[in-house]
């Protein structure tokens, strides 16, 4: 009864003042059933709602009895602020050193973990990749493995794949790390980081000029108690999204633009494999000059690494025939 009479607006109202009065309502709403479900002490205190594990709560484990896979548990305490992440499976590997070493090349010291999708792909990473000099964490996925083979967008297996990004990231921002998530087919040419405006809360890429298609191959996350709404809300929509995540988060922001403070970055400097293939100019010689490249919009493994070693974007040392 009581919340009938709060929903009630006056029939003398404006369609115009309606309409905010229906918004506002709406994410206030929004806001209890989160707090409701959340897993924070406001929520524990008022609802009783047993908390969710956090990953902090499970150390490395054992698999098949033998070796020891490091977990996100085993890092968080060492990482510091803001940190790099990105997953990957053993057919995206060769995809994933590229990047490190277009890290390595621009001298960018940040904290790196790379949560490995599956056991391949970790012991691989965790043995170390010749000729490169920085340092990262790899760190085994305590969700369910997924395939070892590269996977094409769209398929099962990429859904499976990427929709598990908004749980890692909302891991990261309850442990108080701003955190910059960079897809495997991404590289760097400069440091992305100073770009990144602090009056916002997220900052992320745009697949088009108008910033109507955001990228959720590249995003900034940066911690603040209102981003805990926003994430929730991308996770508990996902199930609806057949593309992946970025339908669903672009559908997430719109509703929550009231909530959440974007930056859209400049897709001349940020761009994704369509903006970038637009301009026949290299890289090099463009103004301004790139920071990122994300080699999306090229479906399929092989394609990507072609685009990425025509456009001399590949990192990768030559393999010594000794």
């Amino acid at each position: 009864m009581l919340v009938a009479k709060a929903m009630h607006i006056p029939k003398n109202v404006t369609p115009t003042s309606r309409r905010k009065v229906a918004l506002m309502l709406f994410l206030l709403v929004d806001i209890l059933l989160v707090m409701l479900f959340r897993s924070d002490p406001t929520a524990e205190i008022i609802f009783q709602v047993r908390p969710k594990r956090h990953f902090l709560d499970f150390p490395s484990r054992s698999v098949n009895g033998n070796d020891s896979f490091m977990t996100l548990g085993d890092v968080f305490t060492s990482l510091e602020s803001p940190v790099i992440m990105t997953t990957v499976n053993h057919g995206f590997v060769d995809l994933l050193h590229n990047l490190l070493f277009s890290i390595q090349r621009i001298s960018l010291k940040k904290d790196i973990v790379i949560i490995c999708e599956d056991r391949s792909s970790y012991l691989e990473l965790s043995q170390g990749v010749k000729g490169l000099n920085i340092t990262y964490h790899a760190v085994l996925t305590l969700l369910d493995e997924s395939v070892e083979n590269a996977t094409n967008y769209g398929s099962k297996t990429y859904l499976s794949l990427v929709q598990k990004r908004v749980i890692y990231m909302k891991h990261f921002v309850r442990s108080k790390l701003d955190v910059l998530y960079i897809d495997a087919d991404i590289v760097l040419l400069g440091d992305p980081f100073p770009h990144f405006k602090e009056d916002y809360d997220i900052v992320i890429q745009s697949d088009d000029e108008w910033g109507l298609n955001l990228c959720t191959g590249f995003m900034f996350f940066r911690v603040k108690e209102r981003l805990h709404i926003f994430l929730d809300a991308w996770s508990r929509e996902l199930h609806s999204d057949k593309r992946g995540n970025q339908g669903t988060f672009n559908s997430v922001r719109r509703k929550y633009r009231r909530l959440v403070n974007i930056q859209v970055l400049p897709v001349k400097e940020f761009a994704s494999g369509k903006m970038f293939r637009k301009s026949s100019t290299p890289w090099r010689e463009r103004v301004p000059r790139p920071v990122e490249v994300h080699a999306n919009w090229v479906v399929g493994h092989a394609k990507k690494v072609d685009m990425l070693k025509e456009a001399d974007l590949w990192f990768v040392p030559p393999r010594d025939p000794n």
